[in-house]
């Protein structure tokens, strides 16, 4: 349902846009120069989301941020309004949990579970941060609508597609107190975070700034290996800087 307004939303308002723009009769068409770089270097800020998860594992909104880092290579369709757009990048996600809990392993089977009430954190007086971070290696996939035919970089743009991304690291980090002394802990542990993520995307801008959104198809968690808590799926937007 989320993915299906998003797209509605994005839709007519590149509808819009690119009206506007057919507007000006082709004498007064001036094409902007720019370096002819192949391709563009994406960076996207924004936030993560647990769609359908245990109230255990709600997040604080502005303390979970993604940034994904893709260079994206254009193959333009004629010359036309459309193109269709490979990358390949790092894809990073961070989730800090609103409730003192972190993940635990138990046989190959993930738990979340209260920080006070571990072994480790015993001594414990206190949790500023509790968060999990995910690292992927994406290949974004986009056909993009473009109001300007002979000027892609500088023009309005409506993108649909998605992305496949493929998990090389996961970590578990707390920020605690013990004996009125600031400590961290970090566990390099991949917690039976899903090995492959998939998912639709969209964006809307104009020139090199976007905003975006992601919509994750599979569930956070592989398999059978998690206990207590549903297994959900993720979501995050924000906005975008195409460089080049």
């Amino acid at each position: 349902m989320k993915q299906a307004f998003l797209v509605f939303i994005l839709t007519g308002l590149s509808i819009s846009l690119m009206a506007q723009e057919d507007s000006i009769s082709s004498a007064s068409y001036r094409h902007t120069p720019s370096p002819d770089f192949a391709g563009a270097l994406v960076v996207d800020y924004g936030v993560s989301f647990f769609d359908k998860n245990s109230a255990i594992m709600d997040t604080e909104l502005w303390k979970s941020p993604t940034i994904n880092v893709y260079y994206m290579y254009p193959f333009k369709i004629k010359s036309s309004r459309f193109s269709f757009n490979v990358g390949a990048g790092i894809g990073t996600e961070k989730y800090t949990f609103s409730s003192p809990v972190t993940f635990v392993d138990s046989l190959n089977v993930t738990l979340i579970d209260t920080i006070a009430y571990l072994p480790f954190f015993e001594n414990i007086s206190g949790v500023k941060k509790s968060q999990v971070v995910t690292n992927y290696f994406d290949i974004p996939l986009e056909f993009r609508i473009h109001s300007r035919k002979n000027d892609h970089k500088r023009s309005f743009v409506l993108a649909l597609g998605g992305k496949v991304g493929f998990r090389f690291a996961t970590k578990a980090k707390v920020v605690y107190s013990e004996f009125e002394v600031d400590k961290k802990y970090k566990s390099l542990y991949h917690y039976n975070v899903n090995a492959v993520r998939y998912g639709a995307s969209a964006r809307l801008g104009i020139g090199p700034f976007t905003i975006w959104g992601y919509y994750g198809l599979n569930q956070f968690f592989g398999g059978d290996k998690i206990s207590g808590v549903n297994n959900p799926k993720t979501y995050s937007f924000g906005i975008s800087l195409a460089t080049f």
